[in-house]
Order: C-alpha cells, then structure tokens, then sequence
C-alpha cells in the first residue's frame, strides 16, 4: 500500500501580503539609500578653495572666452577676483563702484568688456518692475564705459559695437564705446527682461500680451478664465531683428513673470525664467515657484522640457556641450539647494544640499544671503560655486 505521505507534493510557501509590503518598503528604502549615497560621494569628493585677498560673500562667478579665467564678484563693492583656475591663483583684480550688493557679470563675447547689473540684497518680488543700474567696463582696468541707470535690461552684442537697453515700450540701441543712441526699436508693453542671440542677429524680449497675441496660444485661447488671468499677471516672448527693429515673431506660450531669458550660447535654443504672480496664488504665504522652459530656436517653437526652482533670481546656468543646466533653488526657510538637470529629459542628475552638507561652515567663513553663485567650468562637468568667502569644485555626474 502506498504510503500517502511519500506521495504529497511540497508547495512553494507564499508571501504574506505584508511581507510583500515589507520587502518592497526594504527595496525602495535600498534604492534610496544608493541614491543619498551617491549623492554624498559626489559632495564628498568636492574641493573647497581659497580665494587670496578675499575677505567678503561671493555674489556672483563668471568665465572669460578664454576657458581659465573665472571672475569672482563680492560685495561692498570690493575689488573682483580675476582666478586662473588651473592653479586657483588670483592672476589680478578688478576695481568696482556702485555695487554694494554686488553685481551680477556678464563678459563680453571676445573678452573686452564686462557687463555689470545691479544685484539686490533680498530677492525682488515677483510683481515688481525695477529699473536697475548697469555698467559697461573694461575687462581689464574696470575703466568705466558706459554707464547705464535706470534700464530694466541691458545686453551686450556679440561684436561688442552695440549696447541694447530695455526701457518701458521701447530698446535703446546705443553705440560703444561712445555712448551714442543710433536706433530705437518699439516694443510695445515691454517687461523687464531682454537677451541677444550668440549671432548678433535678433533680440529676445519679455512683454504683456494683447488679446489678438493670446488669440494665437493654444493652451489659453478658449479659455475665457485663463484669458482674463494672462491679460493681467502673465507674459510673452517676442523676437526682433537687430538690422532695422522690425518683429520676427511670437513664441505661441504664455509664461509666468519673466525674470530672465538666456540664449544658450550655440544659440540653438532660448531659455526663459518665469515664477508665479504672488497675487495668482491660492496660498499667499507659499515659495513662489519657478520654471525654466526652453524655445527653439530660430522656429520658435516650445520645448515641452522644463526645469523647476524655488527662486526668484535664479542664475542660467547650462554647460557648453548643452547637455546639463544647473539651477539654483531653496527649500524651506533659506535653505539653498543646487541642481543639476538633464536638458533633454529635464530629469535630475544632481541634488545638492548646501546648507545640509556645510552646516558647521557657515558658523565660520562660509555665512550666505540666500543666494547661491555657481558656473560650469569649460569641461562641461566641472561645477564652481561659492560659498560665503570660498570656493568649492564638484565634478557632476
């Protein structure tokens, strides 16, 4: 007779559903932990620098066309730091006059000239227009070239002839070094923002819109609500033609205020920064939320890809292969948070905490306002940022 127990088969023994919970919780807090990990590797791998003569909060960095030479602006109005950074040695320093917050730089295409904005101690509102100072120097001396003082916007052409300064329904057209006004270009309800193309060709400007303009915005145009609401707090981007002033064209996409918009240096695509109107929130106390989004260029047409931040004066920052873009951004109470974003899939490639990682430094030299300067070196990967009188190196991934 055959023994009824040889003949019982074994049956795989099944999860519990909260095993299965309990393994995935597991899983995910694994992947986590992998990603703090990796995180953390990249921020333990950054190197801090000192920056000889320095005794002041770095406001803001730029690069020269020469690739090595990185501009170190400070506050009360002290001196810039001209920094060769294959040695970080101070190769010689640039005198600067009425920039108490410190300016935010732009250097000229060939390196002649540096281009210097008014910088506020505290974040503008998104809801105010603010004519700014500006001022054209010689990149060398800091000889005072031109001096603008109440634009809204100046940019600087790529052939360092023309000056282009954004005032209320028009762009001044002024020539360099001289001085001189040659050309004005209307621009009806004009905001506060303006870009030149790396060609020297067009003009990028921020503007109120009109009805017939929204007419042409697919995401708004059969919607009375939204209509109404983009007549009153939103914007446009309109490209003109240097030549003679007339309009090439209008992006078909309606933004939040515009604070800045950026051609990236290929000039293959145009940036644009925009936060939210205080006064569209449903929650007034809320961190106002901003968006880079990106325009084809010169078709003009949106790129779906956007990037977020949480700060009003966020610097555009994308590397000059155009595959990444750092953007600045805050989390909390003055809490600064640095990204690094993948400017085809706008997926996170970086996540860095400042205030978490360096939270001993501050008590010391590295104390901030809020603001975070930053620059990508010309490799493309290599991060610069300051941090109160210093600098630190990362190397992104």
């Amino acid at each position: 007779m055959n023994d009824p127990a040889a003949c019982t088969t074994k049956r795989p023994r099944m999860l519990s559903w909260e095993r299965m919970c309990c393994v995935a919780l597991l899983s995910i807090l694994a992947a986590f932990a992998l990603a703090q990990e990796a995180v953390q590797n990249h921020q333990d791998r950054t190197e801090k620098i000192e920056v000889k003569g320095n005794s002041t909060m770095i406001t803001c960095l730029e690069l020269m066309p020469d690739g090595h030479t990185l501009l170190v602006a400070t506050r009360k109005d002290e001196p810039m730091h001209a920094v060769d950074t294959r040695d970080w040695s101070v190769v010689r320093t640039i005198p600067v006059n009425g920039f108490p917050a410190g300016p935010n730089v732009e250097a000229s295409a060939q390196g002649t000239y540096l281009l210097l904005h008014e910088r506020s101690y505290l974040d503008p509102r998104a809801n105010q227009e603010r004519r700014t100072r500006h001022q054209l120097v010689n990149a060398v001396s800091g000889a005072d070239v031109i001096t603008i003082t109440g634009a809204y916007d100046v940019a600087l052409a790529p052939d360092e002839r023309r000056l282009y300064c954004l005032d209320e329904d028009h762009i001044s057209v002024l020539s360099v070094p001289d001085g001189a006004e040659v050309q004005r270009i209307s621009v009806p309800m004009a905001g506060t923002s303006l870009a030149v193309s790396p060609d020297g060709g067009t003009l990028a400007v921020s503007h109120k819109p009109t009805p017939q303009q929204l007419a042409m915005v697919p995401s708004v145009r059969h919607d009375k609500k939204a209509l109404k609401s983009a007549l009153k707090f939103r914007e446009l981007i309109s490209v003109y033609r240097t030549a003679d002033g007339s309009l090439a064209g209008t992006v078909a996409e309606i933004y939040d205020r515009i604070h800045k918009v950026a051609f990236h240096e290929k000039g293959q695509v145009l940036l644009v920064y925009a936060t939210s109107d205080p006064r569209m929130a449903a929650n007034p106390g809320a961190a106002m939320r901003g968006v880079v989004n990106m325009v084809e260029m010169p078709s003009l047409v949106p790129i779906r890809t956007g990037f977020l931040s949480l700060m009003t004066d966020a610097h555009l920052e994308p590397n000059a292969a155009g595959d990444r873009i750092a953007l600045a951004s805050t989390e909390g109470f003055n809490k600064r948070k640095l990204y690094v974003y993948d400017m085809s899939t706008g997926d996170f490639t970086l996540d860095l905490d400042l205030d978490q990682r360096w939270g001993r430094d501050r008590e010391l030299e590295e104390k901030h306002d809020g603001h975070v300067p930053y620059h990508f070196l010309r490799d493309g990967r290599t991060l610069v940022f300051g941090s109160g009188i210093w600098l630190r190196t990362l190397t992104t991934p």
